[in-house]
């Protein structure tokens, strides 16, 4: 295995006290010198790749295959959901957007850009009769959404002979009183009070909603000094229909639109905030003619096939850590009883395989995700037992796109049998360690700048409003991003304050960038030319390879085959092993035992 660091810098015969450490002498034993030879062929034939491995017993490397067209199938699973995801993501966000200009009075297409920067200001009211206004206009909106609305809205569970209404509940303070003396008392104890918003009768044929007379003749009290927030809440029910796309079974949508008018922050600015709370529900409905199509079931198929293809990688994966400690017990042994030598924790750590490790995570999440990926696309009308949340959209897209991550992460195990390659991972390798203890200082100052930040440019400054907001605005500032609008976005009338963001972002900004990131370079430098002295001085060699390294039959020897051909997988699953001539690897049984 080219390249295995597995201890300290220093010269692998020296100890940590810096003495010299004894060479390998092998102790009396029943162990033969044939015995010794299979073990040093053994553990050699473990450490090669595949490629040599190969050459060594002629056979096909079913796993290095496998996990090649792995990646090539779930790449291919993941762009398929991932355009089935965008669509629904776009209805979603289109139908919010729908349902702010049917029931917001005065919303603009300009509220409906990009949070930063803002367009606009905020959408909210400022007087006591644009709160009533607005209520009116929801409520007579809602009353007649069949007839008006493009989008397919419909009441739920509606009776043609009554109209709909809509629910109000009020939160405000128990009591409380302003006084011209400037003083006031207040209960904080808070009151909830709900009822359903109905047309209002005044006698002369004339029947509408209004919403302050409605409070009057229900004898609900709006005092708007102890009011906290409106909240209006009514249901919308509507179906995706895609009838042009054969695939595709119609979707029926729920939603619970939730309209705030939140006065908790009681500023002069009444804050209102639409949310469709958008939930799938079986439809009761059926499409002439509709089946499920050969498409779709080939597309079931396909998944259920990435299923078992990632169940066979993962036992192949299980199979090989499972055999590479048993060899790691082993070789322990051996050395114990043969060399009375300890086998030291670096070695025993090259019996573990961490990119199997990787590919088992992989493999998990992908055949988990797959399952939500089966539950969502076999929704359908004669589906109704099939529970279906479009939240599951979420959690498969999770599932799937960390397991195709890891899943190209784990191809740079076989770029690294080549030496081009090989030496670029095993710098990330080497360098990681003192990487990682660079990043706990730098994160210390950079956790320093956030608070300080935060606390004293937050109520100047949007991008430090919030301690989230000041920490991605630090990071952004590190690699280059919006300096000039970080710098000039500023709203302050105090000079200090200007004066002091100033010295705080050239700080910052030099720490960062001049001397963090210059270290951070300068420290995977060191271990590249490391690397590079190793791969032309040759590596460090530790007392496990020093004994493998006095094998000098090379991979294409015969006598892999011969000694190691017992050792072989059914072609099923590749799970068990089977000894085809158990009579020859008698006395390698008796090495251990």
């Amino acid at each position: 295995m080219a390249g295995n660091i597995g201890y300290e810098d220093g010269h692998p015969n020296i100890n940590s006290s810096g003495h010299a450490k004894p060479p390998l002498r092998r102790q009396p034993s029943y162990y033969t010198p044939d015995m010794e030879d299979r073990m040093r062929r053994r553990l050699k034939f473990f450490f090669m790749d595949p490629i040599e491995k190969l050459r060594a017993k002629k056979r096909i490397p079913w796993k290095m295959l496998l996990q090649v067209v792995k990646v090539i199938l779930v790449t291919i699973q993941l762009c398929i959901f991932g355009l089935e995801r965008g669509n629904f993501v776009d209805y979603v966000e289109k139908n919010t957007i729908s349902l702010k200009h049917l029931f917001l009075k005065d919303w603009e297409p300009a509220y409906e850009t990009l949070p930063y920067p803002p367009a606009t200001g905020t959408y909210a009211v400022y007087e006591i009769s644009s709160v009533f206004e607005h209520i009116d206009f929801v409520s007579n909106q809602y009353s007649k959404m069949n007839h008006i609305a493009i989008g397919g809205y419909h009441f739920w569970n509606h009776n043609a002979s009554t109209i709909p209404t809509v629910s109000m509940c009020k939160t405000n303070y128990y009591s409380g009183s302003y006084f011209p003396n400037g003083t006031f008392i207040f209960n904080p104890r808070l009151i909830r009070t709900c009822a359903n918003v109905t047309q209002v009768d005044f006698g002369n044929g004339t029947v509408k909603f209004d919403f302050k007379e409605f409070l009057k003749r229900k004898n609900i009290r709006l005092s708007l000094d102890r009011l906290l927030k409106i909240e209006l809440n009514f249901l919308v029910h509507t179906v995706r229909l895609e009838l042009d796309v054969p695939h595709r079974c119609p979707i029926c949508f729920l939603m619970n639109v939730s309209i705030t008018f939140d006065n908790s922050d009681r500023n002069g600015q009444m804050l209102v905030f639409l949310n469709p709370n958008i939930s799938e529900i079986g439809c009761r409905g059926s499409i002439i003619g509709l089946n499920e199509t050969e498409k779709k079931r080939v597309q079931t198929a396909f998944d259920i096939f990435i299923i078992i293809v990632s169940t066979m990688s993962s036992i192949l994966c299980l199979r090989s850590i499972w055999r590479a400690q048993s060899l790691k017990k082993e070789t322990a042994k051996f050395f114990k009883n043969h060399f009375r030598k300890v086998l030291e924790w670096y070695d025993r750590l090259e019996f573990l395989n961490m990119w199997f490790i990787l590919i088992v995570i992989n493999d998990c999440l992908t055949i988990v995700g797959s399952c939500f990926k089966i539950k969502i696309e076999t929704r359908c009308c004669k589906c109704k037992n099939v529970p279906n949340t479009s939240q599951n959209y979420d959690l498969c897209a999770i599932m799937l796109g960390t397991g195709n991550l890891l899943s190209w992460i784990g191809v740079l195990r076989y770029l690294g049998f080549f030496k081009k390659y090989n030496i670029l991972i095993l710098t990330l390798k080497r360098a990681a360690p003192n990487v990682l203890r660079f990043l706990t200082c730098a994160l210390l100052m950079y956790f320093g700048f956030v608070f300080c930040g935060w606390v004293i440019l937050g109520p100047y400054h949007i991008k430090f409003r919030h301690l989230s907001t000041t920490s991605e605005c630090l990071f952004s500032l590190v690699n280059g991003d919006d300096m000039f609008v970080t710098f000039s976005a500023l709203q302050t009338s105090n000079s200090f304050i200007w004066f002091y963001s100033r010295v705080y972002l050239y700080c910052f900004i030099g720490i960062f960038i001049y001397v963090v990131l210059s270290l951070f370079i300068a420290v995977i430098m060191d271990s590249y030319e490391t690397i590079k002295h190793y791969y032309e001085n040759g590596f460090p060699r530790s007392e496990l390879f020093e004994f493998i390294d006095e094998c000098t039959d090379p991979p294409h020897s015969e006598i892999y085959r011969q000694e190691l051909r017992g050792w072989d997988c059914s072609t099923v699953f590749c799970f068990c092993c089977k000894n085809r001539n158990p009579e020859e690897l008698e006395e390698s049984t008796r090495l251990i035992g």
